[in-house]
């Protein structure tokens, strides 16, 4: 490139702003990719800067050893572009990409060279080659070149190393005769490359452009300013004049009020410029120019942080409006992070856990505005937020939301006993829904509208070893308790995990524990545990643990019970606690080889004859009764349907049978006279129908018991009979066998007619009882014409009173009217 016309506009001075040369967001690495190729075009022999592949190791921050302050910041090295590593290098240092470039072009020419030698290369950025000794060749190719180069540059700034601003004697050349002058330089930047070239233009330089001066001149840093003008235009901004722009634009002194500072220079957070004004302040910094920060809960917080010089950094976008999901409130944008002021304060979201916040919505999502400021614990940070509690850290982030956050709180956050989260939140379908989260000290898992419970060691390595949540033990349903040093447990759907230091954990239950050790534990009949314990939910739900000589089933409501022997076949052949019988309510009962046991839906009692059930309603008339060692003896059969007579069902016993309707009570007929002439009635299906009392014996001569149709009546002078004692009372008052009814015919009937009654028959006429009409004698001449009408089945229905007759007429009244006959 040849530029004869003189060099127009060049400070020496100033010959960059500083907001030009420490632009660490100068391009991008697509811009810089994009300008090399244009500049560069076809390379011919592979090495030039648009095609080169090069290479750097990894780099940690590195820090002034005698200021402290930040030079660079950590670089992840590797193989790559040119092109990005520039990019990398300027966000790195905080040196523009666009002075990189330039300066690879004024040391070398690489930026335009389209087939440079390994020297170029091996020199690129001329860094640790002075012009009075060999390069040093532990920095010597591109990558090595670029990082140290860049490196240096921002070390003159952060170290307040070499020439700085304010008045310096710069020489014209290397040689020393050719003088020089002193300069009153104005900025970081000027002076770093008065420190990285040491020699200033003359005027021979300056009027041949490009070209060659006299003996005395140098070119390195009116290249610099050449190459910059030409490729990317001017090399100055105007912090104050940008400030004045903004102001004006935010709406002058009717927004932001008269000044009340002149223009600060602030050398923190990578420096700039701020000006303080009576509603607000405007920031000035190279990558984001002047931004307004308002007066009010905004600033007041961002000041209580130091303002610029905090963590906070620089303001890089003005105070927006945010509706927000929960609530709304306003934002505004940090190098260091953001500020959000809604209804629940005003808090600043930084670091790792704004990028995880960001990538739920920011406000705007599913956690809404902060309502708290992080709190940290080493290099890992918590937030709340109106939605659930953020963490993130190195290793990356998660979110803590309700009902987990609050028990995650309790137990002191990332700093207590569940440690960081380890996942988020992730729903698990199996046994009735829920949720389950890890944690690096455990996992919590829950249901919907319900709380969430912690799992942690040894117990949790059991539960995970099952399927966790999703396994047999389905959801925990209260906190691991500990017990001693020795002994934890904790609940589940599906029972227990217990853990001793001597045993280690296994699946189990308090309850099935405590029935274990009053059966006699191992040495008893259950003998030694199989190590099978299930979860059933039938029935309401419970658990069973199976030994080698049984089984204890538990429900909480019923508790825990052995079962074992016939008793435990029995119940098995049944569908043991998911079929009928459902869960065990007490232990086993023997006598002899005999036992019984109470369930849900009845006793089963089984010994070396075979087994039965006694179901509700007989059960509780034959438990009351002494079950198999009482009056009702053993259960011959298990209940049978009877269909006649409406249907219900019996039961035969040792002792007698008992039956019952459905929904009704049960009613046992003892063995003995009453039961044979039932029996002789063919039972629950004959004449007589179902039973309705108990057997009653006044004393030992005389018993009865009442039927849907009638009553047996035993003597000890007359044996059994089917009868009425309403009939019999009627049948007395009637004069008995001396009187107008006289003897008995053995005839006794029920009638289903007009609500529905018995009749019993003698030789003189008839005695019809109905509840609620009374029991009445039927005789003589009403009772022909009674007869006539159909009886009871007839119109007139049922008597309501006996006879009353005088010399000449008998009546009798009836339930459908009043029958008169002629004497």
């Amino acid at each position: 490139m040849v530029k004869a016309a003189a060099v127009v506009g060049f400070n020496p001075e100033n010959i960059i702003s500083d907001a030009l040369f420490y632009d660490g967001n100068a391009m991008t690495s697509a811009e810089i990719q994009t300008f090399l190729d244009a500049k560069i075009g076809a390379c011919r022999n592979g090495k030039c800067l648009n095609v080169l592949t090069t290479g750097i190791s990894s780099r940690d921050a590195v820090y002034s050893q005698s200021t402290g302050n930040l030079i660079c910041s950590a670089i992840q090295g590797g193989s790559m572009k040119v092109s990005e590593l520039i990019y990398r290098v300027q966000v790195a240092c905080g040196i523009s990409a666009k002075v990189i470039l330039v300066t690879l072009q004024k040391e070398q020419g690489l930026t335009t060279s389209r087939e440079p030698s390994d020297w170029n290369l091996k020199a690129a950025m001329g860094a640790s080659c002075p012009d009075t000794a060999p390069c040093d060749p532990a920095f010597a190719g591109v990558g090595p070149q670029i990082l140290k180069g860049t490196q240096q540059l921002k070390t003159y700034k952060a170290a307040k190393f070499a020439k700085q601003p304010g008045r310096n004697y710069v020489g014209y050349s290397p040689t020393e005769s050719c003088g020089g002058t002193y300069l009153n330089i104005q900025n970081y930047a000027t002076a770093a490359l008065y420190s990285y070239t040491p020699y200033q233009p003359n005027a021979a330089a300056l009027a041949a452009g490009y070209g060659l001066g006299d003996g005395c001149s140098s070119y390195g840093n009116r290249n610099f300013y050449n190459y910059y003008t030409d490729w990317f235009g001017s090399t100055q901004r105007d912090p104050a004049a940008e400030i004045q722009t903004e102001y004006v634009a935010q709406g002058g002194a009717a927004t932001l009020g008269a000044p009340t500072s002149g223009l600060l220079t602030l050398e923190l957070n990578g420096g700039g410029y701020a000006r303080a004004y009576a509603n607000g302040s405007i920031y000035w910094t190279v990558g984001n120019g002047a931004v307004t920060v308002k007066a009010g809960v905004m600033r007041d917080y961002y000041w209580a942080r130091g303002g610029a010089d905090g963590d906070l950094g620089w303001p890089i976008a003005n105070q927006s409006a945010v509706s927000g999901t929960l609530t709304s409130g306003t934002a505004q944008a940090f190098t260091g992070g953001a500020v959000y002021a809604s209804a629940a304060g005003t808090f600043a979201v930084r670091g790792d856990l704004r990028a995880a916040y960001f990538s739920t919505g920011g406000a705007t999502g599913a956690y809404g505005w902060p309502t708290s400021d992080q709190t940290c614990f080493v290099t890992t940070c918590q937030q709340n937020f109106e939605g659930g509690l953020i963490v993130a850290g190195p290793g990356g982030s998660a979110a803590v939301t309700e009902p987990v956050r609050t028990a995650y709180l309790a137990a002191g956050g990332i700093a207590g006993s569940w440690g960081v989260p380890v996942t988020n939140t992730a729903a698990i379908p199996a046994n009735g829904g829920g949720y389950g989260q890890a944690f690096a000290g455990g996992s919590v898992y829950y249901r919907a509208n319900d709380r969430a419970w912690f799992v942690t060691g040894a117990i949790r390595d059991k539960y995970w070893s099952l399927s966790g949540a999703a396994g047999p033990l389905g959801f925990p349903l209260a906190e691991q308790e500990v017990l001693s040093s020795s002994t934890c447990r904790q609940r589940f759907d599906g029972g227990w995990v217990l853990w001793t230091a001597s045993d280690g954990a296994r699946i189990g239950d308090p309850a099935v524990d405590d029935a274990y050790a009053v059966a006699g534990g191992a040495k008893g009949v259950l003998g030694a545990r199989t190590a099978t314990f299930v979860a059933y939910s039938y029935n309401g739900g419970g658990f069973a643990e199976v030994f080698v000589g049984g089984a204890i089933f538990y429900k909480p409501s019923v508790g825990a019970h052995a079962v074992t022997g016939a008793v435990r076949a029995a119940y098995f052949a049944t569908g043991g606690a998911a079929g009928a019988l459902g869960w065990p309510t007490s232990d086993q009962t023997c006598s002899g080889s005999t036992c019984q046991q109470a369930f849900e839906g009845g006793v089963i009692v089984a010994g070396p004859a075979g087994s039965s059930t006694v179901t509700d309603p007989v059960r509780a008339g034959f438990l009351a009764a002494g079950g198999f060692t009482g009056s009702w003896g053993m259960p011959l059969l298990s209940v049978g349907a009877i269909a006649a007579n409406g249907g219900g069902f019996g039961q035969a016993f040792a002792g007698g049978s008992a039956y019952y309707r459905a929904g009704g009570a049960a009613w046992y007929v003892p063995a003995g006279p009453i039961r044979d002439k039932y029996w002789g009635l063919d039972g629950a299906a004959g004449s007589l129908g179902f039973p309705l009392g108990a057997q009653d014996c006044t004393n030992t001569s005389s018993c009865r018991q009442r039927f849907d149709h009638g009553w047996i009546l035993w003597t000890a002078s007359g044996g059994a009979r089917v009868g009425d004692p309403a009939v019999d009372a009627a049948y007395a008052a009637a004069g008995g066998a001396a009187g107008v009814l006289g003897a008995r015919t053995g005839t006794f009937v029920w009638y289903p007619y007009n609500g529905s009654g018995v009749a019993e028959v003698f030789a003189g006429g008839a005695v019809f009882s109905k509840e609620g009409a009374g029991a009445h004698a039927v005789t003589g001449a009403v009772r022909v014409s009674y007869f006539a009408t159909g009886g009871a089945a007839g119109a007139y229905g049922w008597p309501t009173s006996d006879q009353v007759c005088t010399a000449t007429s008998c009546q009798q009244s009836f339930e459908g009217g009043t029958i008169t006959v002629a004497r």
